[in-house]
């Protein structure tokens, strides 16, 4: 399947709700998680699946936000974190059950053919941007992959990208700050991928606060959106505090779907709506004062108002310089056949 298969256009913006490690490895909240999820009106469900032992050395240090739970290693903190692959089937098939999308981050090969079975397109994350061993295994199942760039410089992504026949992928911006200041989000990058890649779907993964950046990535074109999703987003670790609760997520389902019927087509028409108005507001051509027959019209002469009649007055030249073929008196709208 090609990810132009997996990415039907006609339902719109993929929205996925990233519930990632937010279960804090707890298996029934991850249900409660992605059922909530489901339920705001998302179309996917993703997760991340990952042996720690292909993941980190136990001489990483733990994250500033893990110290917070009173880790030293990195590796403690993931282990507590992972998910068996009988919850993952368990999880895609409740997903499925439940009409979305199960999608899923695997970060090493094992994970990865465990996920196979499960997963209609994968989802790689930004920190395996320059992870060619897993890119190139990934392509190896042939299915759609969403890459995130997050911390890629343009040559990075483009080697990425190179791992996958442009039909196979979709890239998302994303900037890897947990959360993402506001004035560092930088959204052009969308249009900037867009340009690079006019052939691929370019999306957004986002890491700021609030919804806000979400529907101005729509806004510029992004045409799949990831935001972490969460029931408490006050928890001090984790990925909560830059996550949607709930009520966070359907406000951001309904404003991308908003955003998507205001964008409409690239084109300048009068809309349907404007028609009424256009008739109350545009001017035709009117005599500031009688004007006998014979006379030249010049611009002193001529008033544009709105009068639901006569010419419309962006014909003015189409008038100057003629002659009127009666007499006119001050204020009649002009029409074409009284002048020669």
């Amino acid at each position: 399947m090609s990810f132009q298969d997996f990415f039907d256009t006609d339902r719109g913006v993929l929205i996925i709700a990233e519930i990632g490690t937010n279960h804090n490895g707890d298996f029934e909240l991850a249900k409660e998680l992605l059922l909530q999820a489901i339920d705001s009106g998302v179309d996917a469900v993703k997760f991340q699946a990952y042996r720690t032992e292909n993941f980190f050395t136990k001489e990483v240090p733990a994250f500033p936000r893990a110290q917070k739970l009173g880790y030293t290693r990195q590796y403690d903190r993931f282990v507590d974190l992972e998910l068996s692959p009988d919850q993952f089937i368990s999880l895609a098939e409740l997903t499925k059950k439940n009409g979305a999308i199960f999608m899923a981050t695997p970060f090493d090969e094992e994970s990865l053919a465990m996920l196979n079975p499960l997963l209609p397109a994968y989802k790689i994350a930004s920190g395996d941007l320059i992870n060619h061993q897993l890119l190139q295994q990934v392509s190896q199942y042939k299915k759609p992959c969403i890459l995130s760039t997050g911390q890629g410089t343009d040559a990075e992504i483009a080697a990425g990208a190179a791992m996958f026949p442009p039909q196979d992928l979709a890239l998302l911006h994303c900037v890897s700050s947990y959360p993402t200041p506001d004035n560092q989000v930088n959204l052009r990058s969308i249009t900037h991928l867009q340009k690079c890649y006019p052939n691929i779907p370019i999306g957004y993964s986002d890491h700021s606060i609030g919804i806000l950046g979400c529907v101005g990535a729509v806004a510029v074109g992004a045409r799949i959106i990831e935001k972490h999703f969460t029931l408490d987003k006050n928890q001090l670790f984790g990925d909560h505090a830059l996550s949607a609760e709930p009520s966070d997520m359907k406000s951001l389902v309904a404003q991308i779907r908003r955003m998507e019927n205001m964008l409409g087509k690239e084109e300048t028409i009068c809309q349907e709506a404007e028609q009424e108005s256009k008739k109350q507001l545009r001017r035709n051509l009117h005599l500031k004062r009688a004007v006998n027959k014979g006379e030249v019209l010049n611009n002193d002469m001529i008033l544009p108002v709105v009068s639901l009649q006569g010419i419309p007055a962006d014909r003015l030249k189409d008038v100057l310089n003629r002659p009127v073929l009666r007499d006119f008196q001050k204020g009649e709208a002009l029409v074409m056949e009284d002048l020669g």
